[in-house]
């Protein structure tokens, strides 16, 4: 189970300060080797602090560009039994275009991800980077409700551990369906699910955004 949470400051009309924080809950199940006892243990932490911003540009033919950087002030990630905390290691870079045809919203995107090494007491990480690209469709069905729907092609490069490649480049094709309700002109609600088209991506993800403007 995963929480983000969300920042965008405005500073000018085309410039935004982009804040995202995220923490997780997991539970590792497993039997006692000598016992043959079930036994859990439970994790609630922090794993992450990105900080950025999102740049909109004029419009291009009715269309709106906005380009979105992103990197990781702090990563807490885990290898075999050390926790270690990674500063700047990871970048990502999009630029999208989003335009508006009564009543369909949508919006085109193409982005790269950029991952240093990891450096751990007896491994050295290396996740590879990622691009890809997408689009997003919301369907106005009422003043209130929409009907959002998505999909992306990511390609996520090789990884190595200790300078010895264990995957392949992997596709990751992905699906999304949901819908936002708006509950008044600051605050809306919006769930929405993903699903993986191959071995290498999630079988699926659920989620529950809500959004509120201060």
């Amino acid at each position: 189970m995963f929480l983000t949470q969300t920042f965008i400051y405005t500073l000018t009309p085309k410039f935004d300060i982009l804040i995202s924080g995220g923490g997780s809950y997991a539970r590792q199940e497993y039997t006692n080797f000598f016992t043959n006892a079930y036994s859990h243990k439970d994790r609630i932490g922090f794993d992450n602090l990105w900080l950025g911003f999102i740049y909109t540009g004029d419009s291009i033919a009715d269309l709106i560009p906005q380009i979105t950087f992103q990197t990781a002030v702090v990563q807490r990630e885990k290898a075999i039994n050390q926790t270690k905390n990674f500063y700047l290691k990871s970048q990502s870079l999009q630029a999208s275009l989003r335009g508006y045809s009564d009543p369909v919203v949508y919006s085109i995107y193409t982005g790269f991800g950029y991952n240093q090494s990891r450096k751990f007491k007896t491994l050295k990480i290396e996740y590879g980077n990622s691009i890809y690209v997408g689009g997003n469709l919301s369907i106005i069905l009422s003043p209130k409700i929409t009907l959002d729907l998505g999909a992306e092609q990511r390609f996520q490069m090789k990884q190595k551990i200790n300078g010895y490649q264990n995957s392949k480049v992997r596709s990751i094709p992905t699906l999304s369906l949901g819908s936002t309700y708006s509950i008044n002109s600051d605050t809306a609600v919006s769930v929405n699910a993903s699903f993986g088209g191959s071995s290498a991506s999630p079988d699926s993800i659920f989620g529950i955004s809500l959004w509120k403007k201060f």
